[in-house]
């Protein structure tokens, strides 16, 4: 079994991923092995199987959206007279320079084809798709020759199958990404693969992981909760995976942020505290977003895993002492639960300050039902004193009764209520309930936090022992 990919090989590998046929893919002097390169013209689907030639390790990486790609040509341009060489010059400008007699002209072109098929990916898969959207077929149904089968079937979207149904196809990066991968998941074992990749390429390794159950690190990864499937989703929000797929992000990254639910477990890659707003990432313009912002030196201690004072964790949004990938390496198993017992006693914290603003909520519930009260006595009282004289000879204390008994809800104690007061009772009976419990919940985080650091304490002798 082999220990396990680091933060730096997998975002070293993820950020080699945007380059093509690369079969010297050395990480920290070691040369990987390149067993296989995954290419689909027609999607844009890139990456690469590698194997740590040492650890065996094998790892299956995905090209996220390629950016436009531009080449230069030059062209030597001899034999001119002093006048043409001046009128070129004069043109073209910089893009011709002078090499003897020759001129040499240079012309950038952009080929922005897989760009456009990414952006592609971007838009109907990872926002606009829904479960059918990973799926090769989907949607069979009878064949009826209305114009939109007809349609699709003209346009390759569908197919007529030998019983006289019609079914959809797809053929996109997602589909084409779960084929390729199939037959070393049969070979190596999908416990024995790690799936990693940035930005759409994340969303890729993610989905892999999760169809697989399979292992992944993503870096920036775009939304693919969408295109799992109903028992998958189901899986997803019962936290099956938070020890296999772990993602970093920056809380300023829009694309990163933007996201129906975690696949697996989320950590940023600095304090969230003012960063993560609507605000805050249409300011960073995508310039967190980049899988450089991952893969510099500075960022990794001496193991390769991320340095203990840059990681939070996404849920109670407190720094973690160590990366959770070298957590799960060092055996640690539901590492996203017990990653810190100070995530924990800040919890607990949060916990107990809740408890106080329940109390402070009871205290002015009661508050207000005295006010109420004393608020309706004193003006049944003030409308009882001005009757029998004046304007209001006519009426009696009687009348101003009956009035205040038609405005009442109900009465208490004599006096006329505006409100029902089941709802209040109920109210009261509810925070009585939750701050009970939360009092019950802070004294167990704090005891089990002190329980954990007991156990840490003792390990840490033992091991030293």
């Amino acid at each position: 079994m082999s220990r396990g990919i680091t933060d730096f090989e997998a975002s070293t590998i993820s950020d080699v991923s945007y380059d093509d046929d690369q079969t010297n893919i050395r990480i920290k002097g070691l040369k990987w092995d390149t067993l296989d390169i995954i290419e689909d013209v027609e999607t844009g689907l890139y990456g690469y199987v590698l194997e740590n030639p040492k650890t065996k390790e094998m790892v299956i990486s995905f090209r996220g959206t390629e950016p436009p790609k531009f080449t230069t040509n030059e062209t030597e341009l001899k034999g001119l007279s002093e006048s043409a060489r001046n009128t070129i010059e004069a043109e073209l400008g910089d893009r011709v320079t002078e090499k003897g007699d020759t001129l040499i002209y240079k012309d950038r072109e952009a080929d922005y084809s897989g760009f456009l098929k990414d952006v592609y990916e971007d838009a109907f898969g990872v926002v606009g798709g829904n479960s059918n959207y990973s799926k090769s077929e989907y949607g069979e149904t009878d064949y009826l020759a209305t114009p939109s089968q007809d349609a699709a079937l003209q346009t390759g979207n569908a197919k007529l199958n030998d019983d006289g149904k019609i079914v959809f196809t797809n053929k996109n990066q997602f589909t084409e990404a779960k084929a390729a991968v199939k037959k070393y998941v049969d070979k190596y074992g999908a416990k024995n693969i790690t799936f990693t990749g940035h930005s759409l390429g994340g969303g890729l390794a993610q989905y892999c992981a999760v169809t697989y159950d399979s292992n992944a690190v993503t870096f920036a990864a775009a939304d693919a909760y969408g295109l799992l499937n109903e028992e998958q989703q189901r899986d997803v929000k019962n936290g099956e995976f938070k020890d296999n797929i772990i993602t970093y992000a920056y809380p300023s990254d829009a694309v990163s942020m933007f996201h129906e639910r975690t696949i697996g477990s989320l950590y940023y890659m600095e304090d969230p505290e003012g960063k993560d707003s609507t605000g805050d990432q249409l300011a960073d313009l995508l310039g967190s977003h980049g899988i450089k912002n991952y893969i510099d030196a500075s960022l990794y201690n001496e193991d390769g895993y991320y340095k203990a004072d840059l990681l939070y964790d996404e849920k109670l949004r407190a720094a973690i002492p160590d990366s959770p990938l070298f957590l799960k390496n060092s055996g640690v198993s539901n590492f996203p639960i017990v990653i810190q017992t100070g995530l924990m006693k800040a919890y607990a914290r949060k916990v107990e300050a809740s408890e106080d603003r329940i109390a402070k909520t009871k205290k002015d519930m009661m508050q207000f039902l005295e006010d109420c009260m004393t608020t309706a006595e004193a003006s049944r009282t003030k409308f009882r004193s001005q009757v029998g004289v004046g304007r209001f000879d006519k009426l009696t204390s009687t009348d101003v009764d009956e009035v205040f008994r038609d405005l009442a809800v109900e009465t208490v104690d004599g006096i006329p209520m505006l409100f029902d007061m089941e709802y209040y009772d109920e109210l009261m009976h509810l925070l009585k309930d939750v701050h009970s419990d939360t009092g019950e919940i802070a004294h167990n985080m704090n005891k089990m936090s002190e329980d954990f650091e007991k156990m840490d304490q003792l390990l840490a002798g033992w091991l030293q022992f």
